[in-house]
């Protein structure tokens, strides 16, 4: 008896979980938020060239001498992560290829695991240290100048998402001389999209026209202040790693913002599908779904965090 499942039950699997993949969107990387790259050249591959700014030089005087500037360049670097993956046994060969459809319980499983690797991913990269240098050995962690205190928009005490909050954002980034031309993006959870509906300038009409507020027919705030927002729980324990990593020493939420590419995604594998039969298991059927790839943020000057009260 073969031990292989027959290759249409493979490229069947594949292409229903690629299909689903593309129907139901990993809420960051799909968002057009993350620039995005495929590039599985190497483990450790440069992203980005990042060239110093230096002041013009004033020509004074008639025939003198060149005053040559002394220009910096680095680089930002990713190193290639372990694949994330799911991996299941289905009862039967014949359960498998009847079920792999669109409601399919084994491609909407996979599909989900997958999609919340992808987010998980950004999101480490965004959390974590940045990589640089000319040959990607310099580790910088998330810059203390960079992040709104949690006091913002109060007389004291901690205090949750306001709009003060987000105008500290703005300033921030326009501080750091991003372009302003730039669509700047922020993660909004639940808990932080009502407490802005709770102010009343958020719900106002004099706000919505003076501030860009906008607001859509399920209560998610879409804009505001500049910020296009992603509705996504930073504390969903299937994230593994977030709910840590979005959460300071003191439990306040870590709210990321930052302007559009500031934030980074390499896959080095989108997608890796594997199904066949396992001997061990009276040759029932396995399949494995799985993702290759790491985010990182780029200059620190395009991008923040608010920390925000639960």
């Amino acid at each position: 008896m073969s031990f292989q499942v027959p290759n249409t039950f493979q490229t069947d699997f594949k292409d229903h979980v690629e299909l689903q993949l593309q129907q139901n969107k990993s809420v960051l990387v799909d968002s057009g938020a993350v620039h995005i790259e495929d590039d599985a050249s190497a483990e450790k591959i440069k992203i980005r060239d990042i060239v110093g700014q230096t002041e013009p030089q004033e020509a004074d005087d008639r025939h003198g001498k060149t005053v040559w500037n002394n220009r910096s360049y680095d680089g930002i670097w990713l190193a290639k992560p372990p694949e994330l993956y799911d991996a299941d046994i289905v009862d039967t060969a014949d359960r498998l290829a009847t079920m792999i459809d669109l409601d399919g319980t084994a491609t909407m499983g996979a599909t989900a695991t997958i999609n919340r690797a992808k987010d998980r991913r950004v999101l480490e990269g965004f959390y974590g240290d940045v990589i640089s240098g000319k040959t990607g050995t310099t580790v910088t962690a998330f810059p203390s100048g960079q992040v709104i205190p949690v006091t913002t928009g109060g007389a004291s005490g901690a205090r949750p998402m306001n709009t003060k909050k987000l105008r500290e954002a703005k300033k921030l980034l326009d501080e750091g001389y991003v372009d302003r031309s730039l669509k700047k993006w922020m993660i909004l959870t639940s808990a932080d999209n009502d407490a802005l509906l709770d102010e009343v300038p958020a719900t106002s009409k004099d706000f919505q026209k003076a501030f860009g507020a906008a607001v859509d027919e399920d209560g998610n705030l879409i804009r505001m202040l500049g910020f296009n927002f992603l509705h996504f729980e930073l504390d969903n324990p299937k994230l593994t790693t977030i709910p840590d990593l979005a959460t300071d020493a003191s439990g306040y939420r870590k709210t990321p913002f930052w302007a559009q590419g500031g934030l980074y995604f390499n896959f080095w594998q989108r997608l890796r599908t594997e199904v066949g039969k396992i001997p061990e298991r009276r040759f029932s059927t396995g399949y494995l779904a799985g993702t290759t790839g790491a985010g990182t943020r780029t200059q620190a000057e395009m991008s923040g965090i608010i920390l925000n009260k639960k």
